[in-house]
Formats: C-alpha cells, sequence, structure tokens
C-alpha cells in the first residue's frame, strides 16, 4: 500500500512538466567511458578521506531518505556543465504531516548527515573545483516550466559546501589532464536540516512538497567536457526506491542495488551566469558552454527514450532536527561508598560533537565523596563486572578506556557533595577527532563512568554508575 501511494503520488509531479521545455542538445549528452568509480568517503568537518571502517562506522546510524541513483537502461551518461552555469535538481524527502502514507522511520525535517553525488571530469586531481547546495525549496525546479528564483547560493542555502580552495581541492579527477574521468564521492561528519516535504506539510504538489539542490563545476569547460552523472530509471526502481523500507531496483548496468528518487522529474533547471530569470536565450557571452536558450527548464527529449533528465544524489539523515541532545542515558549501578554515597554521572552541558569547534561538553559525577581525587573515564563498550570482592561498585565500561585528567572532587571530607567532571568533546579534539584512537562521528555512542578514592571501601575507590552519550554532528 505505501509503494503504490508513493509511486501514485510521484506520477502526479511527472505530468507537472510544463510545454515549455527545452530540450539539450545532443553534442552535451555523453557517454560515460568506462567505470565510474568509487573514491570513497570524505570527512567534511576534519577534512580528510576516511579508511573503509571508519566509513562504515559514520554510516551506522544513517537513514537513507533520498535516492536517485538508478541509471537509465539505455546506458551511462552524463552532461556537461560549465562554470558560468548553475544546475538544480528536486526530489521529494516524505515525512510530512498530512499524509497518511508516510514511510515508516520517517520525520517531519531531516538531520541530513550523509550526502554522495557524482560526476565526470578531466581536470586533474587536486584542481576539481565544485559547489553543492541544499534547499528546503526553490517552488519545484521546472514546475509549469517556470524558474525558480536562483537565490545567493552560498547564503540562501540550508547548507552549501564549497570543495574548491576552501576545502584545499580534496576532489579526485583525472590522472592525466584531458583523459575523463569518472566518480561517486560521499560526503559525511557534518549535519544541517531538510525539512520533508520541504515544510514539514505534505500538500501534494510538487511545488509546496519538492526539495532542491544544486551544483556548480568551476572548473572552465573544455573537451571533453567536464559534467554531472544522470540518473532516474522508473522502470528499474519502485519510486522511492532505497530509501525507509521501500525496496531497492537493481541498477540495470552495474546490478547494484538503486533506487528512482521520489518526486524526481524528467526535468532539471539551468541558471546561466548574466541571463535573468526566464531569458529565452543564452546572452552570457561569456558563458559558451551554456545551453543556447539561455536559463530555463530542460530535458533529454524525454524518457524513455532518452537518459531521464535526473541527478545523481543520495541523502541520509541522523533523525530529527531538533532531536540531537547527545542521548544520555544512565545504566549500570553505583556503588555505595564508605559514607552511603551513590555516584552518578549526567551531561550537564553542551552536546557531545566531532567538530573541533563545538565547544564544552560537560559530563560530570555527583554526589562524589567529597575531597577526594578521582577521574572520569571512558569506552565504546559496556560492561557490568563487579570492581573486586566485597565491593559495592560494578565497572561499567569495558576496557580499553581512555581517562580524562584526574581532579579533586571538592566538598566536605565525609560528605556526599563532591563532584568531579570531564569535557569529552575536548579529549575528542584533542585526539585530531578521535577517542581511544578511532574516529568519532555524529551517531557514535560512548560510555563514561566516575573513578575515586574511597580509602576504607575495598581496592580503596569507588565507582560511579555508567552514561552512555550519543555524538551530534
Amino acid at each position: 500500500m505505501l509503494r503504490s501511494s508513493l509511486i501514485v503520488a510521484a506520477a502526479g509531479l511527472l505530468c507537472s512538466v510544463g510545454t515549455a521545455q527545452q530540450q539539450i542538445s545532443s553534442s552535451d549528452i555523453h557517454a560515460v567511458p568506462g567505470q565510474i568509480k568509487h573514491a570513497g568517503t570524505y570527512d567534511v568537518t576534519m577534512k580528510r578521506w576516511l579508511s573503509k571502517d571508519r566509513a562504515e562506522a559514520a554510516r551506522a546510524n544513517t537513514l537513507m531518505v533520498y535516492d536517485n541513483t538508478c541509471t537509465w537502461t539505455g546506458g551511462a551518461f552524463y552532461t556537461g556543465t560549465g562554470d558560468c552555469e548553475d544546475y538544480y535538481g528536486d526530489g521529494r524527502i516524505p515525512g510530512g504531516i498530512g499524509n497518511a502514507n508516510n514511510p515508516l522511520g520517517s520525520t517531519a525535517d531531516n538531520l541530513i548527515n550523509f550526502f554522495e553525488f557524482g560526476y565526470c571530469t578531466a581536470v586533474l586531481t587536486g584542481a576539481v573545483d565544485i559547489k553543492v547546495g541544499f534547499y528546503d525549496s526553490l517552488g519545484g525546479t521546472c514546475l509549469g516550466a517556470i524558474a525558480p528564483t536562483p537565490p545567493a547560493l552560498s547564503t540562501q542555502a540550508n547548507a552549501y559546501f564549497d570543495f574548491g580552495a576552501a576545502a584545499g581541492f580534496p576532489l579526485p579527477g583525472a590522472t592525466t589532464a584531458g583523459v575523463l574521468a569518472c566518480w561517486l564521492v560521499n560526503f559525511t561528519n557534518f549535519g544541517f536540516c531538510l525539512q520533508s516535504d520541504a515544510d514539514g506539510f505534505f500538500d501534494n504538489s510538487a511545488a509546496l512538497d519538492n526539495f532542491n539542490w544544486s551544483f556548480e563545476m568551476e572548473n572552465p569547460s573544455g573537451a571533453p567536457a567536464n559534467g554531472i552523472i544522470l540518473s532516474g530509471e522508473p522502470g528499474t526502481s519502485p519510486v522511492g526506491g532505497c530509501t525507509y523500507n521501500i525496496p531497492c531496483g537493481t541498477d540495470a548496468i552495474g546490478g547494484n542495488p538503486c533506487g528512482h528518487g521520489l518526486g524526481q522529474d524528467d526535468a532539471f533547471w539551468v541558471n546561466v551566469d548574466n541571463d535573468l530569470t526566464g531569458d529565452g536565450t543564452n546572452t552570457g557571452v561569456a558563458c559558451v558552454s551554456a545551453p543556447g536558450g539561455g536559463s530555463g527548464c530542460y530535458w533529454f527529449g524525454g524518457h524513455p527514450g532518452n537518459p531521464y533528465a535526473g541527478f545523481y544524489m543520495k541523502i541520509g539523515s541522523a533523525g530529527e532536527c531538533a532531536g540531537c541532545d547527545g542521548n544520555p542515558v544512565n545504566y549500570c549501578t553505583p556503588g555505595t561508598t564508605t559514607n552511603g554515597c551513590l555516584s552518578t554521572l549526567a551531561l550537564t552541558s553542551g552536546v557531545p560533537s566531532p567538530k573541533p569547534n563545538a565547544g564544552p561538553a560537560i559530563i560530570t559525577a555527583s554526589n562524589v565523596e567529597g575531597a577526594k581525587q578521582g577521574l572520569i573515564f571512558f569506552g565504546y563498550a559496556q560492561s557490568a563486572t563487579p570492581w573486586g570482592l566485597g565491593s559495592t561498585s560494578f565497572l561499567c565500561v569495558k576496557s580499553p578506556t581512555q581517562r580524562a585528567p584526574v581532579g579533586n572532587s571538592g566538598g566536605t571530607f565525609n560528605q556526599c557533595n563532591g563532584t568531579l567532571s570531564a569535557d569529552i568533546n575536548a579529549l575528542v579534539a584533542a585526539g585530531g577527532g578521535t577517542l581511544l584512537g578511532q574516529q568519532v562521528f555524529a551517531g557514535t555512542v560512548v560510555n563514561g563512568q566516575a573513578w575515586f578514592r574511597d580509602p576504607a571501601a575495598p581496592k580503596s575507590t569507588s565507582l560511579s554508575n555508567g552514561l552512555a552519550v550519543t555524538f551530534c554532528p
């Protein structure tokens, strides 16, 4: 029932493309030569590439909310984009209020922590300059052949990523200048909000329900042309495939799981520098690579006889935008100290985050024996192991562990008014984004526990209960 309702909704969106749509010249539809390579996963915050294991850990808490990755059954193609053109695609992330058929797990907004796109270029690695933006809505790309209003991309986007000089030109390109290479790239370790159904409400209208994303390739176009990989094949995948509980299709070319994006139109918008919105001709003299029709709505002549006019894009979410508070959860049992103290841990300020400039996230142990030395330590696995013979404490964090600096609990001797604190973000930042040598991502769960002196107790020490926290973007 769910799949059929999404297909009906998407069919309505496909019919919305207006008659004023213009056709891209066949000379600007290029077959992908050879294999599209997967470059791996790039950590946006730390500005570095991740190992396979760390990339998989980063995606462990990511739910795919949009997937337009199926190759046209007629073959793999890309379209050329010049440095004076902005390309806009669209789609729909379900979950808005008012739709009884929203898929299981969807939310009214989405904390985006992953995306993947594809491109081809003859520019050498180290010089590829691509910018990508995401928008709740620009009015529905090509709806009735009426242009979305091109915003000031870097200031009005929900999120805007500059993978050029600002990031040190990290994207892969050609190994030999002038020889085309085609890539898929994952991006992770960031966070921004996109509303479901564009504004959190389902209106059953592309103009009101579709999000948009923009692609700019700032490298001058030559021969062979630089460009963006085309995707979308409703004959191969259920509409919305590979998201939520909707099954994937199977790519006709590579045999890999793929999806046809919900809300994806057989059309896209091109905004040409120096052309006003709605111009009928390309008047940007310097923009020799742009379509002759100037800024406007384009396709490739219509699917299935031609490639679907959509772009390769996959988007993942960590859940609701406002829901990331570190999700502190106590577990395990605190020991009863010599003076009857039951020490407990809490996240008392800030939120855990792997960003270098995230600010403090303070974890505090209260009801500690007063005027005693102690510390808080962290690890990835929970435990409930007796601390020692006769002790009421349990080791709640399994080895290996990492210690915060030793401190004094303060308070009053022989009373339960001592406290110990640790800034978990400072520990991660000091490790270059790692804890215990492992990369920390949004969605990583870390466990903590306090240890402190208690001379009259077995082992002369006591332990608090445990606290699990989840790192936010």
